[in-house]
């Protein structure tokens, strides 16, 4: 049987109580044969096909927006996170931070109500100058070959610092420690009240789950996180629909919100950052929907199983855009 006609069949299951498509398919055979477009499921949202994948990591990694810095220089900069003195090492952590959260846009800077200028004076800090990075043993460089110059201070500054402090951190980060994210998360607010000078309750979930995934990327450590992004944990429910088995179910995290002239699903993953186990509730909310999809691409003839980069970014790249209206469209699709 070939691969076109697997995906025209879908498997009906009973999946906690309803009985669903749980193998979703490609209506429009011309479709599939175009590699310039997505192979989709039965609700219009695209597979978990090689082609869809490799169709979306093409696109990213030749996009310069989503690669501003050079790879071999950010190879270098997370090595030097655990090497050299505890200045360079700082150093090279501080530019990690920078360029994550540059790229992400994931604003650590920001601390709350609170200007940073005063928060930096109150403690005595200057900015972090991570334009170049130091060897062992040099102070850092300064550079005037036209080079934009990276500093970083409050709340991202406050994070290197807290990473800088945390102990078998490449250990941790190599066995996919949960607890990491959710120290990484609230790095400033533990900067700050630990200093007495300001007592906040921001949390940068997203930053947290980004870094660790990033660093692991970087050192060769493997796939050992998931990301949390805005865009993914809105439309996560549909996937859990379509692919968690199990005791998990779309209902476990989304809700229904009373709109004019009915109702409409939201997710509620976004919750979970509020919690101190909320990385361990999403990561096992994503491994589920994970062996669901691998479960179905052993089934229809695809190159092996994947992991969580290539999901989130065929997720991310699908629904970052349209107003949410992709969103909209795929949660209204989950069975209930």
């Amino acid at each position: 049987m070939g691969r076109q006609e697997i995906l025209f069949n879908p498997v009906m299951e009973e999946v906690n109580g309803v009985n669903k498509m749980v193998m979703p398919y490609v209506k429009d055979a011309e479709r599939t044969a175009n590699p310039y477009q997505f192979d989709l499921d039965q609700n219009g949202v695209p597979l978990f096909t090689d082609k869809n994948i490799n169709f979306v990591n093409g696109m990213v990694e030749n996009d310069s927006n989503y690669n501003k810095t050079d790879r071999d220089e950010l190879c270098e900069i997370f090595e030097g996170m655990f090497v050299g003195n505890e200045h360079v090492r700082i150093a090279h952590i501080g530019r990690a931070v920078y360029e994550i959260d540059n790229e992400n846009s994931t604003h650590l800077t920001a601390v709350g109500r609170h200007k940073v200028a005063d928060l930096m004076k109150r403690l005595n800090l200057e900015p972090l100058d991570v334009t170049e990075m130091p060897d062992d043993g040099e102070e850092k460089k300064t550079t005037d070959d036209g080079k934009k110059k990276k500093t970083i201070t409050g709340g991202a500054l406050f994070t290197a610092q807290i990473i800088g402090g945390i102990e078998n951190l490449k250990e941790r980060l190599s066995v996919g420690d949960d607890q990491l994210v959710t120290d990484i998360s609230k790095a400033s607010k533990t900067y700050l009240n630990e200093a007495h000078v300001a007592d906040i309750n921001k949390i940068n979930f997203s930053f947290a789950t980004k870094f660790c995934h990033w660093t692991c990327q970087y050192l060769g450590l493997g796939d050992k996180y998931c990301i949390y992004d805005k865009v993914v944990a809105s439309v996560f429910p549909y996937f859990v629909d379509s692919y968690a088995n199990g005791g998990l179910a779309s209902l476990d995290c989304c809700r229904i919100k009373k709109i004019r002239g009915g109702q409409e699903f939201v997710s509620t993953i976004e919750n979970y950052k509020k919690d101190d186990d909320g990385y361990t509730k999403y990561r096992n909310l994503y491994d589920a929907v994970l062996e669901g999809i691998n479960t179905w691409r052993s089934q229809n003839d695809q190159n092996g199983e994947i992991g969580y980069r290539e999901v989130d970014r065929l997720i991310w790249y699908y629904f970052k855009g349209a107003s949410g209206k992709r969103i909209k469209q795929a949660l209204a699709s989950i069975d209930y």
